[in-house]
Order: C-alpha cells, then sequence, then structure tokens
C-alpha cells in the first residue's frame, strides 16, 4: 500500500508524455493511411489510362512528390478524373506541411529543446553551505510567510518545486529554488535532507502525506512539519513519518476566542512562557477607568505589569501618563498567582453573559465555538448555508449582512463577534457594519490573506490574525531558535535565551527599547525571574530574556544583539 501512494504522483506526471505520443501517432497514422490509399486510387485511375499495370514503388513515387509539393511533371494524368485526383493528393499535402508539421515541430522538437534550456536556468541541487537549512515542498501563503520569518532571522532554506514553469516564477523571484519530483527520494538528497534542520509540507493532505513518506524514507530523523485540514489525516500523517502535525483551523480558532475579552473584566490567559503568563483584561466599568496608568499601581497591589495597551486595535507600549478609558484592553504580564489575586480584586464588577456571534460555521467557525465551549462563554452562530448550520448548535439560518439577521443573534446585547469567514472582502464589509451597529462591541476577524489585516484593523476590527501568519509562527517556533508567542498580527511575546552581548549588564545600559523598539517583558537569570526588571538589574549568563515587539523589532534585536 505504501509503495502504491509513493508511485501514484509519478503516473500522473507521465500523462502529459504519454498524451503528446499518442498525439503524435495518430498524426503518423492518418499520414500513413492517406498515403496508401492514394497509392491504390493512383494504381486504378493510371493504369486505366495507360492500359497496363502501375508498380508500387511508382505509385509511392508519385503520391510522395504530388504530396511535398515538389511535383516534378515527370509522371501525369491526361483525364479530368486523374487531375482532380492530384488537386485532392496536393491539398492534402499541404495541409500536412504546413499544419500539421509545424505543430509536430513545435511540439516534439522546439518546445523541448527550448524546456531544456530554460530549465537549465533552474538548479536540481541545493548547495547548503555548511548551514543548517530548512526544505520546503510547496508554495503557498503559509510557507511565503515562513520564508519571509527565516530570512528575517537568517535561517538557509531551499523551495522544492515539481513544475518548471513554476519553478522559473518562483526563481525570477530570487527565492531559492531546485526543480525535482517529490514522490523520488533522490529529489530530497539533491536538497542534502541530511544536512537539513527542518522539512516542511504545506500542501494538501493527501500530498503531505506522500512527501512525509519520502522524506522519512531519506533521512529516519529528521524533522517533519506537516499542516492539517482533516481531522482524520492527523493520524495517517503521524504514520507517515510527520513529527509534528500542525492543524490550522483549530489553531486558528482557538486563538479567535482567546481574544475574546469583553464578557467580563476578568484576565484571560493567550500564553505563557513557564511562569511567567501574557494575559489581556478589560478594564470596562472598573474604577481603573478615567486614570492615568501611573496611578492605577497594578504592580504595586496586584503584582500584575501592563506591558502593552490596546485602543481599537492599536496597541501602544505603556507610559505613565496614558490615559484609561472604557475602551482600552491592557496586555498584562505576571504569574498565576498575580493574576487570581487581579481577578479577586474586580470579580464584582459587571459581566455580560449575552452569546458571543460567530459569523460563519466553517472549519474556523466550528473550532471557534468549541473553544469557547469549552471556555464557558456561550455562543450563538450565523450561517447561510444550512448544512453547515446543522453541523453547530444555537445556529441561526441567514444572512450576517442583513440588520434583522445580527439583531436576532443578539447583536444589541452581545459582547463580542467573531468574523471567520475565508472571503476578505465579505470580513472588511462585516467589520464596518458591525462596528456600525454596535460602535462598543469587539470584533475579532479572520483575515484569510496576509495584506488585508491594515484594512480590516482600519475598517473597526479589535484584532485581526491572518492564518499564513499564524501557521509561519508556529513552524518557525519548532525550530526551537526562540519561543514566539503571537499577541495578534504583527505583534509577539518572544524569548530568547541571552546574548552574549547583554551578559552581566544592566538593563538601563543596555538600551533596548532605544536600539531596537523592543519592550522587555521579564528576564531570568541567577535572581530568579524577574517581571518588567528595574533599570538596576542585570542579564545573567545562561538566562533568558522575554520582550514584545513587532516583526521590525524582533529583527532589530536579533541584528544588534545576536550576531557576531
Amino acid at each position: 500500500m505504501k509503495e502504491l501512494i509513493k508511485s501514484t504522483p509519478s503516473v500522473f506526471k507521465k500523462r502529459q508524455k504519454r498524451r503528446n505520443a499518442v498525439r503524435f501517432l495518430r498524426f503518423a497514422s492518418v499520414l500513413v493511411l492517406f498515403v496508401f490509399i492514394y497509392m491504390n486510387v493512383y494504381r486504378s485511375l493510371m493504369g486505366a489510362e495507360r492500359g497496363g499495370e502501375i508498380t508500387w514503388v511508382e505509385s509511392f513515387y508519385w503520391v510522395l512528390t504530388t504530396m511535398s509539393t515538389l511535383g516534378y511533371g515527370d509522371i501525369t494524368f491526361e483525364g479530368d478524373a486523374g487531375r482532380l485526383f492530384s488537386m485532392g493528393v496536393m491539398f492534402t499535402g499541404v495541409f500536412y506541411l504546413f499544419i500539421v508539421l509545424p505543430f509536430v515541430f513545435m511540439e516534439f522538437l522546439y518546445k523541448p529543446f527550448m524546456e531544456y534550456q530554460t530549465g537549465a536556468r533552474v538548479s536540481r541541487k541545493f548547495d547548503p553551505l555548511g548551514n543548517k537549512h530548512v526544505i520546503l515542498t510547496h508554495y503557498d501563503p503559509i510557507s511565503h510567510a515562513l520564508m519571509d520569518k527565516l530570512t528575517q532571522f537568517g535561517y538557509p532554506f531551499v523551495l522544492i518545486v515539481e513544475n518548471l514553469k513554476e519553478a522559473l516564477r518562483l526563481h525570477d523571484m530570487n527565492f531559492p529554488v531546485i526543480l525535482g519530483s517529490l514522490d523520488e527520494e533522490e529529489t530530497f538528497r539533491n536538497a542534502c535532507i541530511e544536512e537539513s534542520a527542518m522539512l516542511v509540507a504545506t500542501d494538501d493532505d493527501i500530498r503531505n502525506v506522500n512527501i512525509a513518506f519520502r522524506a522519512r524514507d531519506a533521512s529516519p530523523s529528521l524533522p517533519i512539519v506537516c499542516t492539517c485540514s482533516r481531522d482524520a489525516s492527523e493520524d495517517i500523517l503521524n504514520l507517515a513519518g510527520s513529527s509534528h502535525v500542525i492543524k490550522s483551523s483549530q489553531q486558528m480558532g482557538s486563538f479567535l476566542a482567546r481574544r475574546i475579552c469583553f464578557t467580563d473584566n476578568f484576565t484571560h490567559l493567550i500564553g505563557s512562557f513557564e511562569e511567567v503568563q501574557i494575559a489581556e483584561v478589560n478594564i470596562h466599568g472598573t474604577p481603573l477607568v478615567g486614570q492615568h496608568l501611573r496611578d492605577a499601581n497594578l504592580r504595586q497591589e496586584y503584582g500584575v505589569n501592563v506591558v502593552g495597551m490596546w485602543e481599537r486595535g492599536t496597541f501602544e507600549l505603556p507610559y505613565p501618563e496614558a490615559m484609561l478609558n472604557n475602551h482600552t484592553v491592557l496586555l498584562l504580564a505576571g504569574t498565576e498567582t498575580n493574576f487570581k489575586k487581579y481577578d479577586e480584586a474586580f470579580k464584582e464588577y459587571a459581566h455580560n453573559t449575552a452569546p458571543v456571534i460567530i459569523i460563519g460555521a466553517g472549519r474556523v467557525g466550528r473550532e471557534t465555538g468549541k473553544a469557547l465551549e469549552e471556555m464557558g462563554i456561550p455562543y450563538r452562530f450565523i450561517e447561510t448555508d444550512e448544512r453547515k448550520a446543522g453541523m453547530v448548535s444555537h445556529a441561526i439560518v441567514g444572512d450576517a449582512s442583513e440588520k434583522a439577521v445580527l439583531e436576532r443573534a443578539g447583536i444589541n446585547k452581545s459582547p463580542a463577534v467573531v468574523i471567520t469567514s475565508h472571503n476578505d472582502e465579505s470580513n472588511v464589509y462585516l467589520t464596518i457594519y458591525c462596528r456600525k451597529l454596535r460602535p462598543d462591541i469587539q470584533i475579532i476577524t479572520r483575515s484569510f490573506i496576509h495584506r488585508n489585516v491594515e484594512p480590516l484593523h482600519r475598517a473597526g476590527a479589535d484584532f485581526v490574525i491572518s492564518q499564513d501568519h499564524m501557521g509561519a509562527t508556529s513552524i518557525f517556533n519548532l525550530l526551537r531558535r526562540a519561543r514566539i508567542l503571537m499577541v495578534t498580527e504583527g505583534l509577539d511575546v518572544f524569548c530568547q535565551a541571552t546574548p552574549g552581548s547583554l551578559v552581566d549588564v544592566k538593563v538601563e545600559d543596555s538600551k533596548i527599547r532605544e536600539k531596537t523598539g523592543c519592550s522587555i517583558v521579564a528576564i531570568k537569570g541567577k535572581a530568579g525571574t524577574i517581571i518588567t526588571p528595574s533599570p538596576e538589574d542585570q542579564f545573567s549568563e545562561d538566562g533568558e530574556i522575554i520582550l514584545i515587539g513587532d516583526e521590525a523589532a524582533e529583527k532589530a534585536f536579533e541584528q544588534k544583539f545576536c550576531q557576531g
């Protein structure tokens, strides 16, 4: 069975060559048939005119000279029937000379030659230059985002492409590409799989199974990461040899659910680095509203520290004079004990128990519902497709762009709306519409394409995440260079081993924020874990630094402190 699965792609690849060969044989067969018929007709007509037997050699000679339009004139018909027949033979010859033969020449001689010449521009073998590299087997939004991140942090990579035209296109985009068949172990060896750090397969589930098979045969110990869209495929990918399976829809649904914080005033955990936890909290209706950040005394009273602030989807690093209002969402760092203390202090303030609205009951929407159910948050779906609506509970069948449907779902009281459509144009439309109907509602939106993240923020979304960026970050984390926690699109909390250039340097002397734009969340070292260290604290050897910043800030930190 395994060999059958492996051989399937090569069978499909040979079909085009077989089709071309069959077409050529058809042309040749028709030509031979015409020649044979014309020879027999010639023998009959010319034999009648001459009154004698005509040889096969003479008949073939006449047909050949006439069809090729050479027409020596040494053999001619005297009667009208013979002349009409000669014209028919000549027309057939012209058709083959000016239509069929050029096609055969282009298809079987010129095109293969030009493809060979053009294909020489794309390498068949990768030179790793001594560095551990990542092998990519499919070009799509996730792999594109991953390539950007690998380039950002100086990781070499190579992309295996099976189609020559696609390989040339990507080669012209300055991507490191090799041409090869993914159902042949030799291709992986040409990609230097034994010297690579990881192989990534982001194609459809069936293709990923085949790739994992071949790659595992070529390298028994290599980490192989595959994306997965169907639940049933996860076990099959693991059996095929995958080391890690990333279920994009489940990951996205869980992330969207974690972003909801307008249901109450409790801290909502979004991730952790051992004992250091990162959480968000809505301060709507609490005594914190109307205060400057410096006057809130959150660190002194509860042990939590503000490492960022959201204002209508815009992230800002904290500063003492920042004014807190009903729309402010705080990004906090602390320990589990710190967050429990904070939650205890604010548990008496208003809770919104109305259902969260999820627009779209596709894979991501259903996973969002599952995550909310685990969190104990009520929800309600809006879905136009009755079949999908039947796959979930608490569903309303209707179009979310209609006010009446949104009102039936409870838009007037709901604390948040999660928009999960894979059509970004619809997401922009629904974001603008929901923001108009409820200026104070929390809007969390999925972006299918990375370039639409910024327009969705401008449309009024509080949080936007693209699936390609999330998938790329998850894969990059598996390289174990640094642990990265996505806060939202383009903003990460990341943990980095203390660079040698910062060992025994005081926080105030490092100038990390001034030089990179990153803000220090915590440091780990000889003195233990210090959340938001003071200017006098020092970085320790064999310690870690937890920072927050956008992609440009991450890259700046890497360049200024981790290189050389």
